[in-house]
């Protein structure tokens, strides 16, 4: 991939600047970066954006634009460089056409001949054609060539004519013209470098109609050049960076979950510069590589979070306006100079409620805030074990006091002393104390795994023994999120699990307290000490009771997935530093969703609600215009009725004001245009017809197809066929529920199950006259549709969606209610229905179809079985990753 230099000179033109960049970073081609050179007398710094490919060169004195030119070709990385005038138009496409370009020919350089230009005052639109005659040569905003084309020939360093000079220095024959009719428009306006008088045989006015369609997508910025002059866009808070000071290291407790911290705060939408404390890059995700892999800079510009235990590293950051500590602690008072170290920070998180105590004991007197952290549920998921007559107790332990690796080994000899099938597995690292034993049943693992977790570990063990004095209890929540029946001691941090998951671990009380004074950093209060005869028994229990102890592994594993997910950690470790700040403000830029009808019943506040919780911490859905201060991106989830053109043209030019780009879900694509639609970022359909109407009127604009997310629940089907027929959604005439009725009529022993809702008592009055005297049972709340998908499981035997055609484009929402009943699906054969192949049977005859359905086992099957798959390929979650990466290519 050839990486393409944009250069960009450019003097006191702030009113083109911010729009010029917008057109360089929508460019498809993906190596690029821009080279802006500045001489005017108001800075142009402010309007670039911070994490884009653009390097800003600053001269304090007037410069020729020639000069300005070879600067940026010297500063240039690519191995091609183009062009970007700072006040024309660019098509998206305009560098990966001329570099293929070059491409075929084997040219240097690419350029136009003729060229569009377009007078926003005035509203005109001209062609300016070099005549036949003329020595070879481009119009000069065009021109895309390679670097060695420059190095060989750079250009005179004079402000009108640099271009002119440089092609006359290139043969005829390595130049390749370009049709730029759909790439470029010049624009003429009354600071252009070389005035343009619009007349004589070259200059031809077209319609304007020319050059509108191409600009149609910013339409309201050369709108307001008509109005006498765009005022610059107002440049988007920098945002802070956070600066996240700990340990890299897959296989510590504090390195594995710093990860998690880190991945958890990028995903919230926060911008995070590493320093690592330590580094193993085995193991780490890659994602948290590319982190570590940027240069962090020489002073941290916002929040500094610490995550490691207070040492000599924390000097270098006490200075911070922002500091914040998160650290753990495993008995009663904190370290001498502990105290001291937390009192300098905004505020300290901890992980346990146990240790707000003990901050508080030990004079902390800065807010302590409870962060739970918790287990990635990629790795450690649920797992099926074998019925097998060995019985395995697993420790998770280095061989050191807190840890009572020793009081755990000894609970398990007594437990199992005569037990020949009995096996102890000890997972321990660092070669800390080297443990050692005569006895065969014993396995001891003794190493740093430079990798994501010891799931298969915990795979091999029937119940986990968890007797260390702990800050939070990492293994403990490992071991239950993977099924298993935990033996816990009830002390310290691991109190907080014991007492928050009551009656689905095995409690070990205290026998007594120690002092705690075997650690690195001196003598730090006492501890508890396990009751071993109690762990012993609790162990026997598991044992002998092996299928009440599996039932209680599988309800923990439940509550772990609730309660103590790690991708909650960065967004909750967000809140916490937002609200604390010397000035509280967001740290995050967030998606913001917005639709009118959130939180009534409707389809669209459904899909915005769902879209945003499987997106992550990184979305928000809410109800009323929304405040786009901190916002990444504006999506609005749009509907005729909920929003009118009025007040989408006012949202939209807002958000452009603020510099926050913006999506527009078009849930029902109308044959005609809208008037705000040219002024979006993007606009989104849910069907595949839809965007191809979008980019058929609206050529040029950024359209995207992201299918409608389905749900996959699939609950358990009743055993007994029926005829019973199902429907779903709201009550409306041409969703064909009325042509139910006459199936009923024509198909002895069928009935109607149907969950309809809706608030039009005219509506309602005539679907009871008409169903009067049928078989017809009709929820007429607006129930869960999880809730209505179970019951249609269990007493349907096929779910019809027999929907009338209609000029619109619009995706169903309620026909995934009933693929993923796993109940077989009837539809009609309207265009609403056109993308759902297999896993819907369509006939023009609903009686035919539901007919056919209720007696064809194989069609049943067949139709059932691709309803699964269809859903499981447009699930939720690939909704939201379609969504997440067009925000991502949007916030660039």
């Amino acid at each position: 991939m050839s990486r393409i230099s944009c250069i960009m000179p450019t003097r006191d033109r702030g009113e083109f600047v911010a729009q010029a960049v917008r057109y360089f970073l929508r460019q498809d081609h993906p190596d690029k970066e821009l080279i802006v050179v500045d001489d005017g007398a108001e800075p142009v710094r402010n309007l670039l954006p911070d994490d884009a490919p653009i390097t800003y060169i600053r001269l304090e004195g007037r410069t020729p634009l020639g000069a300005k030119r070879n600067m940026a070709c010297e500063a240039a990385r690519g191995t091609h460089i183009a062009h970007w005038d700072d006040d024309d138009w660019c098509a998206p496409d305009r560098l990966s056409r001329q570099l293929a370009t070059l491409r075929q020919t084997g040219a240097a350089v690419s350029g136009a001949r003729d060229m569009l230009h377009y007078v926003p005052l005035t509203g005109e639109a001209w062609m300016y054609r070099r005549p036949a005659g003329d020595p070879p040569s481009f119009c000069g905003g065009s021109l895309l060539y390679e670097r060695a084309a420059w190095q060989a020939n750079p250009f005179l360093a004079v402000d009108v004519g640099e271009d002119e000079a440089f092609m006359r220095g290139v043969p005829a024959t390595r130049q390749a013209p370009i049709d730029a009719s759909s790439l470029y428009v010049a624009v003429l306006h009354q600071g252009n470098t070389a005035p343009r008088r619009l007349k004589g045989p070259r200059w031809e006015r077209r319609p304007l109609e020319e050059v509108t369609r191409l600009l149609a997508s910013d339409r309201a910025f050369y709108a307001g050049l008509r109005k006498g002059g765009a005022a610059p866009a107002a440049p988007r808070p920098p945002g802070d960076d956070i600066t996240l000071v700990a340990p890299f290291v897959v296989y510590d407790g504090y390195g594995s979950l710093a990860e998690h911290l880190a991945l958890g705060l990028v995903e919230a939408g926060a911008k995070v510069s590493l320093q690592p404390l330590a580094v193993d890059p085995a193991g780490l995700a890659p994602a948290t590589r590319a982190l570590l892999a940027r240069q962090p800079a020489t002073a941290p510009r916002g929040p500094v979070l610490y995550f490691a235990c207070p040492g000599a590293e924390l000097e270098r950051y006490a200075g911070a306006q922002d500091l914040f500590i998160s650290t753990m602690w495993e008995a009663s008072l904190l370290p001498p100079g502990w105290a001291a170290a937390l009192n300098r920070a905004r505020a300290v998180l901890v992980p346990s409620r146990f240790l707000v105590d003990v901050c508080r004991r030990s004079g902390v007197t800065v807010p302590v805030d409870v962060v739970m952290p918790g287990v990635d549920p990629a790795i450690y998921a649920p797992v099926q074990r074998p019925e097998r007559q060995m019985f395995t107790t697993l420790l998770v332990a280095t061989m050191i006091g807190r840890k009572h690796a020793r009081e755990a080994v000894g609970a398990w000899r007594r437990a199992f002393a005569d037990d020949p099938e009995a096996r102890l597995l000890i997972k321990s690292r660092f070669r800390h104390g080297h443990f050692a034993s005569d006895d065969p049943r014993i396995r001891f693992v003794d190493e740093n795994r430079p990798s994501r977790g010891i799931a298969d570990l915990y795979a091999e063990a029937d119940v986990l023994l968890a007797l260390g004095s702990e800050g939070f209890g990492l293994p403990l929540v490992e071991g239950m999120a993977t099924g298993l029946p935990v033996v816990a001691f009830d002390s310290e941090g691991q109190a907080d699990i014991c007492e928050d998951a009551r009656g689905l671990v095995l409690p070990v009380a205290r026998a007594g307290m120690e002092p705690c004074e075997d650690t690195p950093f001196g003598p730090g209060g006492v501890r508890g000490v396990p009751d071993v005869e109690q762990a012993a028994a609790q162990l026997r229990w598991a044992a002998t009771h092996r299928q009440e102890a599996r039932q209680m592994g599988a309800e923990a594993a439940r509550w772990v997935a609730r309660h103590r997910d790690v991708r909650n950690m960065g967004p909750a470790t967000l809140e916490v530093m937002e609200a604390r700040l010397t000035r509280p403000r967001p740290l995050a830029r967030r998606v913001v969703l917005w639709t009118s009808s959130l939180g009534r019943p409707c389809g669209v506040a459904e899909y915005a609600a769902a879209v945003a919780a499987c997106a992550g911490p990184r979305a928000t859905a809410v109800g009323r215009e929304p405040d786009l201060a901190g916002a990444a991106v504006l999506q609005i989830e749009h509907e005729f009725g909920l929003f009118t053109d009025a007040e989408m043209s006012r949202a939209l030019a807002l958000a452009r004001h603020q510099r926050v780009p913006t999506v527009v879900t078009e849930h029902t694509v109308m044959p005609h245009a809208s008037p705000w639609e040219a002024e979006a970022g993007a606009l989104v359909s849910l069907t595949a017809r839809g965007a191809e109407m979008l980019r058929r009127r609206l050529p040029g604009a950024r359209v995207a197809h992201i299918p409608h997310g389905r749900p996959t629940w699939f609950p358990p089907r009743k055993t007994q066929r029926g005829r019973v027929i199902g429907a779903f959604g709201f009550l409306g005439r041409h969703k064909g529920f009325w042509r139910l009725l006459d199936v009923l009529r024509a198909l002895p022993g069928t009935e109607l199950l149907m969950f309809s809702h809706t608030q039009d008592p005219r509506l309602e009055a005539e679907w009871e006259q008409a169903s009067r005297g049928l078989k017809v049972r009709r929820v007429r709340d607006y129930s869960p549709a999880e809730y209505c998908a179970a019951r249609l499981a269990a007493e349907a035997d096929v779910v019809a969606y027999h929907y009338d055609g209609t000029a619109h484009v619009s995706a169903s929402g309620a026909i995934g209610v009933g693929l993923a009943s796993g109940v077989p699906v009837l539809a009609s054969t309207a265009k609403w229905f056109e993308e759902f192949g297999e896993a819907v049977h369509r006939e023009a005859d609903p009686v035919a179809g539901i007919a056919r359905l209720l007696e064809d086992t194989a069609l049943r099957d067949r139709t059932a079985a691709a309803a699964q798959d269809f859903c499981h390929a447009n699930d939720w979650a690939s909704s939201a990753r379609r969504h997440r990466a067009l925000w991502d290519e949007l916030a660039r």
